[in-house]
């Protein structure tokens, strides 16, 4: 019955959304994506104490200082990701199916909304990241080899993570939008 034509009381074709479907869609969506941003909080609280003991306060003699700052910079990397993966756990947790329908339908469009915020609170990560990837694998070359290296460390991150964002906005349209586009009709249609 999803975003099947529905007729009026003068027989006139609509494209109504069916609320029951779409709030059934939604809460399975929101129930997926509360899963997943528990597993990711977990994952990174566990990723965080493994590379604390291991690159920052481990005192093998073996580690020097150039091993500490590049561990510090994953630590603190998985930081802000268990950050953003936390907040969104929250706020998938806090769902309020019972909220007026024009209230939950607002707050579901813009819960799904693809924003460049979500982008940008990436960069702090993804950059400490390449900071900690970077000076595992340049610390002791010379000028020339240094400038190299980084140049291939770079060409071999910055396709990874776009690849990845664009993976990410591939699922965001395959799963979320459609949840979205029939929220904002639905709200549409209340509003009307």
């Amino acid at each position: 019955m999803n975003n099947q034509d529905h007729l009026t009381k003068n027989n006139e074709p609509t494209n109504l959304i069916d609320m029951d479907t779409l709030l059934l869609n939604l809460k399975n969506e929101d129930s997926r994506n509360l899963k997943l941003m528990k597993n990711f909080k977990w994952m990174y609280i566990g990723m965080i104490i493994v590379y604390s003991l291991l690159m920052i306060v481990n005192p093998d003699p073996d580690l020097q200082v150039h091993h500490r700052i590049s561990g510090l910079c994953y630590v603190i990397s998985f930081v802000f990701f268990w950050l953003i993966f936390r907040k969104y756990h929250k706020e998938y947790s806090q769902i309020d199916y019972s909220l007026p329908s024009s209230e939950m339908l607002a707050k579901a469009a813009d819960r799904y909304k693809l924003a460049y915020k979500n982008f940008l609170q990436l960069v702090p990560p993804l950059l400490l990241m390449d900071i900690g990837l970077t000076i595992s694998f340049t610390y002791q070359l010379t000028s020339i080899e240094l400038m190299n290296k980084i140049l291939l460390i770079q060409a071999i991150f910055i396709p990874i993570m776009v690849i990845s964002g664009f993976i990410g906005y591939l699922v965001w349209r395959k799963r979320q939008k459609p949840l979205r586009d029939g929220a904002l009709q639905m709200l549409k249609d209340l509003n009307a």
